[in-house]
């Protein structure tokens, strides 16, 4: 009886030192496969491994239902779909009567399920304040309402001389979407002074 249980002992460890390979002869790990594979669960003991210089990156994905299996991301299988970021630009033409003034523009994206930021504007047009030409810094931001996203693009108590035509917006927005990304609020009042400080760390 001693004998048999060395014996496994002996071919258990054999076993937990060896290189399994499954459709292929090449043995990069413990467990190389060469295929598809199908668990109920994965666990990481250990950080990620970096990157090879010859080896390339992907963003994996939950592919759309029915089918819902994780693979990697890419145009071709989703070509319909939005990816997990995605830049969007709109041109906005303003009212000729106020030439800069976008109070609300309802971009349709729904703000539950996406995250949008704008990146970056341009305007057309000067704007002035009398006869002096200035550079005002505008009021530009996207916000939440209605479940829509809305944007407003203003050089508030500023606007383009009379003689010029109406200005245009161009506002390029980066769209998260929220199983990717989160937004965190915070209100702060800094009371009687200019200085201030989070009570703790949004993120750490």
């Amino acid at each position: 009886m001693t004998k048999i249980i060395s014996m496994a002992l002996v071919t258990g460890a054999a076993l937990m030192n060896a290189q399994v390979g499954i459709n292929t002869a090449t043995l990069e790990k413990e467990l190389t496969v060469n295929g598809t594979m199908k668990t109920s669960g994965i666990v990481f003991k250990k950080p990620l491994e970096k990157l090879g210089a010859d080896e390339n990156y992907t963003f994996i994905i939950k592919s759309p239902a029915p089918e819902n299996k994780i693979t990697a991301y890419n145009d071709s299988f989703v070509p319909n779909s939005p990816a997990p970021i995605n830049l969007i630009q709109f041109k906005i033409a303003c009212d000729p009567s106020d030439k800069d003034w976008v109070n609300q523009f309802d971009t349709k994206i729904n703000s539950q399920k996406f995250l949008v930021v704008i990146s970056s504007f341009g305007f057309t047009q000067p704007v002035r304040s009398g006869t002096d030409w200035v550079t005002p810094v505008p009021q530009i931001f996207a916000y939440s309402s209605g479940g829509t996203w809305k944007l407003k693009a203003d050089y508030q108590g500023f606007s383009p001389a009379a003689s010029l035509p109406t200005g245009e917006w161009t506002l390029n927005l980066l769209v998260f979407d929220r199983s990717y990304a989160k937004d965190i609020n915070s209100t702060q009042d800094l009371k009687a002074t200019s200085t201030g400080a989070a009570a703790a760390p949004l993120i750490q």
